[in-house]
C-alpha cells in the first residue's frame, strides 16, 4: 500500500536512505544522515504540495519517494519538482519503485506541476532504467562531479515533461 509518510515513518525512511549512503555511488552523501537531519528534511515536505510517499507491506516500510521543490525561492521554477526514491535493499527488484513512481507522477500531474527532475549518480543503472521506463530523458551531466574516495562519477540530470 502506498500512502503519505507520517513522522513515525522517519526512522525507516532514514534507515533505507543510509543503506544507499553506505553502499556509495547512490547518493552524494558520504556519511549517514542523522534522524535529526531527516526530521528537518521532512518538515520541508508539506503533504499537500511536496509529499513523501511510502510503500508499506503489513506496516513495514519497504520504500519511499519524495516530491521536492526543485529550486528554492525561484518562482519561475515553481512548476518543476524533483523526485527522489529509495527501496530497502532486501526488497529491491519487486516493483516497489515502479509503483511509487506511478503514484508520484499521478500526484504531480494532478497538482499541475509541468516537469519532474531526477538528479543521480551516473553509475546508478537501476535508477536510470526506472526513469527511462517512465519516459525521463537525460538533460545533462556534470562530468566527474562526485568524488567517492578519489573515484569520480558524473552527476546526471534527467527530466520528464508531465
Amino acid at each position: 500500500m502506498i500512502t503519505r509518510a507520517e513522522p513515525e515513518h522517519l526512522k525507516a525512511i532514514n534507515d533505507i536512505y543510509n543503506q544507499a549512503v553506505a553502499e556509495g555511488f547512490r547518493t552524494a552523501h558520504t556519511h549517514p544522515v542523522s534522524l535529526k537531519q531527516r526530521k528537518q528534511w521532512f518538515n520541508r515536505h508539506p503533504k499537500n504540495t511536496y509529499p513523501v510517499f511510502v510503500y508499506l507491506d503489513d506496516n513495514e516500510l519497504l520504500g519511499w519517494l519524495s516530491v521536492s521543490k526543485y529550486s528554492k525561492n525561484r518562482a519561475a521554477l515553481s512548476e518543476v519538482i524533483e523526485v527522489s526514491y529509495y527501496v530497502d535493499y532486501n526488497h529491491q527488484n519487486q516493483g516497489i519503485a515502479t509503483q511509487l513512481m506511478e503514484h508520484a507522477l499521478q500526484f504531480c500531474k494532478q497538482s499541475d506541476y509541468r516537469i519532474a527532475v531526477a538528479i543521480l549518480v551516473s553509475d546508478n543503472e537501476a535508477s536510470i532504467a526506472l526513469l527511462n521506463k517512465f519516459g525521463f530523458s537525460e538533460a545533462g551531466r556534470i562530468p566527474d562531479a562526485l568524488n567517492f574516495n578519489d573515484k569520480y562519477r558524473d552527476h546526471l540530470y534527467m527530466y520528464k515533461k508531465l
